[in-house]
């Protein structure tokens, strides 16, 4: 009876077997991945927790056949104009980036959808399954992961804004290619302060704005606590999910891997989430602005006005919305779950 290392090798000795062992054991075979660039834009550089996630991802796409090399940036228009100029086959962007890519991703930051990370979570896994393909593919382009980056909060210098109603006629510093930020800056009443996102901190710290939204992991970097001071502070009613998504040309990768990468992003998430949980919990407990249970539904009534106004515009993805609506309204009997305007 032959060894099983010797059987093995009587076994790939067959003409007939040959082919059916290229497919099965690649490695046998002498298949080499593949190379591509992906570029990750991170505020911080290769030194942010971004570009750290994209080694721990550039480490297992090893294992779906593809060797990536990572290229860092600080600004995401250069990481954009790069993707776009084939410089590299995918690319790590905000949501806020990625919606100009596959609309219905970039709709997961859509005004006041998602409240809080449970949800967003099962949203993510919903877009991670083999199902959702023609929800994460637009065209040319596919998202092969979503990957959380925080609650988006509005920051203010005054806490006695912390309404609605008391917003309207303030100055809020407004991203000039955010187009549902400026849509819901018209829609309370305020006037927009054009900014970037290099530009928005001094803004508001110098006092040029009356309130700016910001994740919390940039309150810190970027020294939000100065425009906040000892009457600001930060309301506790989350504006938006910021995500990093991956973006990537289908037809620039293997066959397979942008579902294999849809699956491991998503997998992620917890530990995705841990810089935003940190960030949010190093805030000062006196800086956190709760509103009231009673302002809440007017909250909400406006954030679906913005949502439903972006849909029919063109700027938000029906189906997403359809699919985060529903997300919230299990278990809820909120008005809104009983409405059909998303």
């Amino acid at each position: 009876m032959k060894q099983p290392a010797a059987a093995l090798v009587h076994l790939l000795e067959r003409p007939a077997t040959l082919l059916l062992a290229a497919l099965l054991f690649p490695a046998l075979a002498g298949a080499q991945p593949v190379d591509k660039t992906l570029c990750v834009f991170d505020p911080s550089g290769a030194h942010g927790d971004i570009y750290k996630f994209a080694e721990s991802y550039q480490a297992a796409a090893l294992g779906w056949g593809v060797r990536f090399k990572l290229k860092p940036y600080t600004d995401e228009v250069v990481a954009t104009q790069d993707f776009k100029a084939g410089q590299c086959q995918a690319v790590v962007l905000t949501s806020l980036r990625a919606r100009a890519f596959v609309k219905a991703t970039g709709s997961l930051e859509a005004i006041g959808a998602l409240p809080d990370y449970a949800m967003l979570k099962k949203v993510i896994r919903a877009l991670s399954s083999p199902k959702a393909v023609k929800l994460v593919t637009q065209g040319e382009h596919e998202a092969i992961g979503i990957l959380p980056g925080g609650a988006v909060y509005l920051l203010l210098r005054d806490r006695g804004n912390n309404t609605m109603a008391k917003l309207a006629g303030k100055r809020i510093a407004t991203l000039t290619h955010d187009k549902p930020a400026r849509t819901m800056v018209d829609v309370v009443g305020a006037s927009m302060v054009a900014a970037e996102v290099g530009t928005f901190a001094g803004i508001f710290n110098n006092g040029r704005a009356d309130a700016c939204y910001s994740p919390a992991t940039a309150v810190k970097p970027l020294e939000l606590t100065k425009g906040m001071g000892s009457k600001g502070g930060i309301v506790r009613y989350p504006l938006a999910q910021l995500t990093f998504q991956l973006i990537a040309k289908s037809k620039d990768l293997p066959e397979g891997v942008g579902q294999k990468s849809r699956e491991w992003v998503a997998g992620q998430f917890d530990a995705g989430l841990k810089m935003a949980k940190k960030a949010e919990a190093a805030i000062p407990g006196k800086l956190w602005i709760d509103i009231s249970a009673a302002d809440k539904p007017g909250y909400a009534a406006k954030f679906r006005d913005v949502r439903v106004a972006l849909r029919n515009k063109g700027v938000y993805s029906g189906s997403i919305l359809k699919l985060m609506k529903r997300v919230r309204c299990k278990g809820s009997s909120d008005a809104e779950c009983t409405d059909k305007q998303e």
